[in-house]
């Protein structure tokens, strides 16, 4: 019924969990500019981009839903976090220093 799992020592980890850690190269264009908002709704796109990749690997892989909820809330911290710097930057009104 069950397939016997392979030993540990010959067991390729990364091979097997490829489908949920997903390369950095997911997120888009990595440069880095001189606009502070600009850089930071750059970094809150992938904190989604990221959060819909748990989600997606709380689907694939539902034995994992607590521990992937529980990452999804974090990450919705930092998004709120970063709502809140952006909403900073705004007010500051350019690159110049706080």
């Amino acid at each position: 019924m069950f397939k016997t799992p392979p030993p540990p020592e010959t067991y390729d980890t990364l091979s097997d969990t490829s489908a949920y850690a997903r390369p950095v190269d997911d997120f888009g264009d990595p440069s880095v500019t001189d606009d502070p908002v600009g850089n930071l709704r750059k970094l809150r796109q992938m904190m989604i981009v990221k959060r819909r990749y748990l989600a997606q690997d709380a689907m694939t892989y539902p034995v994992m839903f607590i521990g992937r909820a529980q990452d999804i809330a974090e990450v919705q911290k930092l998004i709120a976090a970063l709502d809140d710097a952006i909403a900073h930057e705004e007010q500051l009104g350019g690159p110049r220093d706080a």
